[in-house]
Order: structure tokens, then sequence, then C-alpha cells
């Protein structure tokens, strides 16, 4: 034992304090010591293994037999099978659409203007200038029914609309302010383009002045001086609106001078 051990064991046997602390590191000390010494004993079997396992012989797995070839017979057919489609998925119900009436009824054919066409030497044109010139001859609501009777028959004669136009005219003169208001009507939705349009407007829009219905009235005075504006008609409308609405006549001297600017 050395000097300093000795002087350390005089020292702890004069302090209990000291003892019991270096009895403590010794028994640790000792746990340590037999801890190394397990762990050398398992670390000499675990070589000791590794020895054997290395002594062993390598076992190689045996090889598995060679499957048989199969050869089918010579009377063996091939046949192709076409798959089967699958079944159609259930539809809804079909609708079809309700019947809807196409016949076109027949219209049957004037028989005055069949019998023109039969006869030679006579043409349409000269059946129709006969037909009009008999009509006004005519007076009343008798001339007037003749020259309705040639529009229905000659539809696309060029005097078409103004024996419409006259027609109209005759009844109103005869007392029968429905009658005429539909001719007038007739000419104005039947023959936009035609000649008697202006004052077919001009009229029929008095025609609903008097019935009361000044809305209308003034819509067809309106597209009367809007798209014929140089026309009798147009003027004469323009003048009595004027007059309605307390001024001047329109054209006038005196509605130019106040519309003049100073």
């Amino acid at each position: 034992m050395t000097a300093v051990s000795v002087a350390a064991v005089g020292c702890a046997a004069e302090d209990p304090g000291l003892r019991q602390e270096l009895d403590a590191l010794r028994a640790e000390m000792r746990t340590l010591q037999r801890e190394s010494a397990e762990n050398a004993r398992r670390l000499e079997a675990l070589a000791a293994r590794v020895e054997q396992v290395q002594a062993r012989p390598a076992e190689r797995p045996a090889p598995a037999p060679a499957a048989e070839r199969v050869v089918p017979p010579p009377d063996l057919a091939v046949v192709k099978v076409t798959p089967r489609a699958p079944p159609p998925a259930p539809s809804a119900p079909r609708r079809t659409a309700p019947p809807v009436p196409t016949a076109i009824p027949l219209a049957e054919p004037d028989p005055v203007a069949v019998e023109a066409l039969r006869k030679p030497g006579r043409s349409i044109a000269a059946e129709a200038a006969a037909a009009l010139e008999a009509a006004r001859k005519l007076d009343g609501v008798a001339g007037a029914r003749a020259l309705e009777q040639f529009a229905d028959r000659y539809p696309s004669h060029p005097a078409a609309d103004n024996a419409l136009l006259d027609a109209g005219r005759a009844r109103l003169r005869a007392g029968d302010d429905e009658g005429g208001c539909s001719a007038l009507a007739r000419v104005v939705a039947t023959y936009p383009a035609g000649d008697a349009l202006p004052e077919a407007l001009e009229e029929l829009a008095a025609c609903e002045s008097r019935r009361g219905h000044p809305a209308e009235a003034r819509r067809l005075v309106e597209r009367l001086t809007r798209d014929f504006p140089d026309t009798p008609a147009a003027r004469r409308a323009r003048q009595r609106l004027a007059a309605a609405a307390g001024g001047p006549p329109a054209g006038s001297a005196a509605s130019e001078r106040q519309g003049a600017v100073p």
C-alpha cells in the first residue's frame, strides 16, 4: 500500500463520512468488475458460435425436376369463340310526341279564274280588268262588296290594295263603320308596300279615334308621318295634330315663324 493510500485509510478511519463514501465507491467498482467479466464470457461464447457456423459446409437447394413437356394430340381443333355481348341496360320508356295535325286544307280555285284559263284568246289580266271595272260601277255596300270580291279573287293584282281602300270608303259612306274600318285594316296588314298604304293609315287612324282608341290612332299617325312624310296624307295628319294641340297648322307661315330661331 502506498503512502497516499495509507494516508487515505487513516483519514477514512478518522472521518466516518469519508469511510462511507469510500465503501460505496468500492462496491461500485466490484459491480463493474463483475459486469466486465460477464461481458467477456459472453463475447467468448459468441466467438465460438461464429467459428462453428463458419465451419459448416454450404448447403445448396436441390434442383427442381424439369417440367414435363405437354404435347397436344394431333386431332385437337382450335375453335375461335366470339364473346357474347352483355345484354343492353334497361332504358327509360320511350316518349313519343303527341300527334300534330299536318294536313293542309285544300282551297278550291276560283271558278271564274279557272273558266278564264279555259277560254281561248282571253287572259287573267283581261278578266281582272273587266271585274274591276264592273265593281267600280256599283255604288254603296254593293260596290264595296264587289271590290272586296275582286281583291279576294286577284290578291296579286296591282290594284287590289286600292280596291280594298275604295271598298272601305264606300262602307264608311254607307254608315258601315265596322266594315269600313276592317277593310282599311286589311289594306294596312296585307299590302304594306302598296301605294294605297298612306291613305289607308290616315283613314284607319280616324276609325280608331272614333272607336275610342286614341293611343292606337296616334300610333298609326306617327307611322304615317315617319314612313311617308311627303305624302298628302301625312301632311293632312300633321295639320290635324297641330289643330288638336291648339297651334297653327303644320307647314303654314305662322308655324314657320314660331319655329324660326331669332
